[in-house]
């Protein structure tokens, strides 16, 4: 089921895992990961901008989507954003290296997130089903104050889009 804006964001059984990024690591290794509950991570008097991406190293989130959330960073902090938080169902090397790519040198306030078998993102009826019960994430932004959803935004099509998902709409919504 969709999140709904004014309602807490149900997320009581999720994890996460990714792995943290410190200006003064090694670039060619990394840590191993670290596996957060949601609703830890959401209830403390935060404001989180969530966003999903279909894949790791896909052309559009690459290209358009993700570059975004990392060059505004200091914007959406600015508007009181505590975190960002990338959400893919690939796995947290994967994240980490395109994170890395990207030119993440620290994940205090940007995270690339795993949702493994993409639970997380189906409880919010953001998946995107590529065949053969195999399920990605879908392109999507949730904007979370306080555990309470402020606004959500699911691309139509999550190939090409980036629309309702982009950081110029979350800063519109902050």
């Amino acid at each position: 089921m969709a999140p709904k804006v004014n309602e807490k964001l149900d997320v009581q059984n999720f994890k996460f895992q990714y792995i943290n990024i410190d200006e003064s690591e090694s670039h060619d290794a990394c840590g191993m990961p670290t596996a957060v509950s949601w609703s830890d991570f959401l209830a403390k008097n935060k404001t989180v901008v969530i966003t999903g991406a279909p894949a790791a190293f896909s052309p559009t989130c690459s290209i358009s989507h993700i570059p975004g959330y990392v060059s505004k960073l200091k914007e959406l902090e600015a508007k009181g954003v505590d975190q960002v938080v990338v959400v893919t169902v690939d796995n947290p090397f994967a994240n980490q290296a395109w994170a890395k790519k990207l030119g993440i040198t620290n994940t205090k306030h940007i995270k690339f997130a795993t949702d493994g078998g993409a639970q997380f993102t189906k409880s919010l009826g953001y998946e995107l089903d590529v065949g053969e019960g195999v399920y990605w994430s879908g392109r999507w932004t949730v904007i979370v104050k306080d555990g309470v959803v402020t606004y959500c935004g699911k691309e139509t099509n999550p190939g090409t889009d980036v629309t309702v998902s982009s950081v110029e709409e979350a800063l519109k919504h902050l």
